[in-house]
């Protein structure tokens, strides 16, 4: 085909892709889409009209369409509309079967040197956060930060990602890029059990309706109250 933007021999496909417990077709039109964005490093695509880019993965609109949201929803994915056009962020790690390096936040390491006793607590994060196989592995000897798993964690509970149908591998490829969180959601994460404690107290007087009253005295734990309570109730809305 003249002018393919496909590589010349072949599409790298990332194992976890290709291992993927789902339809065989969501894992083609994933490889076809890698396909088109090699020419950037398997970092975007080109913007395409809808129309050209159904052709280019061959599927009918409605088809590509239920797959973009389905790729978004396993965390594969990001897709964003510029003047008509689709621009196809792939979200999953093409390397040549290596690790990423760890990148740098400005303010240390986002996947810090383990300690000792760092262990034990990013086992209960991963775990919290429903990682386990391969990936929990994988993470576990990068040695990333259980603070940054549990602020991933609980931005993907926040109640705009509902759309969401794979949060633990989400959270996997957020922390296999060194994508650092949303700071208010490191906060969430920092949150010491006697603060939890006293949010929830005052979360069971109703004081999300009043202000939180009773967490005068501590202006920065008041001020992130909000935030906690919208993650909670969607927590709990879930559970029950």
């Amino acid at each position: 085909m003249t002018g393919s933007p496909y590589p010349p021999d072949y599409i790298k496909l990332p194992p976890d892709v290709a291992r993927a417990e789902v339809d065989d077709a969501l894992i083609v039109t994933m490889a076809r889409i890698l396909g088109i964005c090699w020419d950037q490093k398997y970092r975007r695509s080109p913007p395409y009209p809808p129309d050209q880019l159904a052709e280019l993965l061959a599927r009918p609109r409605t088809t590509l369409y239920r797959h973009l949201n389905r790729l978004q929803g396993l965390g594969w994915l990001r897709v964003d509309h510029s003047d008509r056009r689709l621009v196809l962020q792939p979200l999953v790690r093409v390397t040549e079967g290596k690790l990423a390096a760890r990148p740098s936040t400005g303010q240390g390491h986002l996947f810090p040197e383990p300690v000792d006793g760092d262990e034990k607590a990013l086992r209960e994060a991963l775990q919290e956060a429903g990682i386990v196989g391969r990936p929990f592995h994988e993470l576990l000897a990068i040695g990333v930060d259980p603070l940054v798993v549990r602020a991933w964690y609980w931005w993907t509970w926040a109640p705009e990602q509902e759309w969401m149908e794979n949060p633990a591998g989400y959270i996997v490829n957020r922390l296999r890029e060194g994508d650092a969180p949303p700071e208010e959601f490191l906060e969430l994460a920092r949150l010491t059990p006697e603060e939890t404690e006293a949010l929830e107290s005052a979360w069971a007087h109703s004081e999300h309706t009043m202000g939180w009253p009773s967490l005068d005295g501590n202006p920065a734990l008041q001020e992130l109250a909000p935030l906690w309570a919208r993650i909670y109730r969607s927590m709990r809305d879930q559970r029950t």
